[in-house]
């Protein structure tokens, strides 16, 4: 058990690592459109922490598994400079660890499971992003957690796929055609144009992740690939984007990471 709390600090901190700069995050009056009494916490800052943990605990049980899952479901938004509570549960011979983000009312905010899983499905690597030494470094020294913390490798390989999530014109592939009016280049400008929510985070990877020095990852380079985005909805009802990108390096498949995006009606 632990308590979260996050501070402006913590979304520029997170903002300079991905350039997810959504105004929910920045701007008070944006948040509020949204239900929240006060600046909305990064979801993907907050999982930082939440895999974190399940991962020191998975360590601590001594997994068998060759591929893990981590699954979570944003319910509801975590607020700046306001105490949650994490809580961590489970645990067995086949390993399944679950997670809850609670506020002082009890109220569920976040859930989460880690659990072992089928291999990854091989990567169709057509329209590639690579990313250099150079770049992972660069990255790697605006992570906002430690990068020495145990089984960490697999919560910054995600980190970087979900900065070239948003970086990425790959994203925009059938995006554009849903807001053709906005003259936007990358998913970073829908999120300062369009309210956007995100309401699940999937995680696939190798185990091997586990064990993984974060510093292997960054001087061997990545490859990965966006795929085009799967899209739902309306201007009228709100769209929702669910979006794939993939990793892996010369050795194979390494982390597959599936994130689910929801705007507001579109006045």
């Amino acid at each position: 058990i632990m308590i979260l709390t996050y501070t402006r600090r913590d979304a520029d901190a997170w903002a300079a690592f991905s350039g997810d700069d959504n105004p929910i995050h920045f701007d008070p009056e944006r948040a509020r459109a949204l239900g929240a009494d006060g600046l909305s916490v990064h979801g993907m800052r907050a999982m930082l922490d939440i895999k974190q943990q399940l991962s020191e605990a998975l360590l601590h049980s001594s997994p068998q598994g060759r591929y893990y899952l981590f699954n979570a479901r944003l319910r509801q938004p975590l607020i700046c400079d306001k105490p949650y509570l994490l809580t961590l549960t489970g645990g067995s011979e086949r390993v399944r660890l679950s997670a809850k983000v609670t506020r002082e009312d009890h109220a569920l905010c976040f859930s989460a499971k880690l659990a072992a899983a089928k291999p990854l499905e091989p990567v169709l690597r057509s329209r590639a992003v690579h990313y250099s030494a150079g770049m992972l470094r660069a990255l790697s020294e605006r992570f906002p957690l430690p990068l020495d913390a145990p089984g960490q490798a697999w919560n910054f390989v995600d980190a970087v796929l979900f900065q070239c999530l948003v970086a990425a014109p790959e994203t925009l592939l059938n995006v554009a055609e849903v807001f053709p009016g906005l003259q936007v280049r990358s998913l970073s400008e829908i999120f300062r144009q369009v309210p956007v929510v995100q309401t699940h985070h999937d995680v696939h990877f190798d185990a091997g992740l586990l064990m993984t020095d974060v510093r292997a990852i960054v001087e061997g380079g990545l490859h990965c690939a966006v795929q085009p985005p799967v899209i739902a909805g309306s201007e009228e009802n709100g769209y929702v984007l669910g979006i794939v990108i993939r990793a892996w390096t010369a050795d194979g498949p390494l982390l597959s990471s599936s994130v689910t995006l929801k705007t507001l009606p579109i006045l």
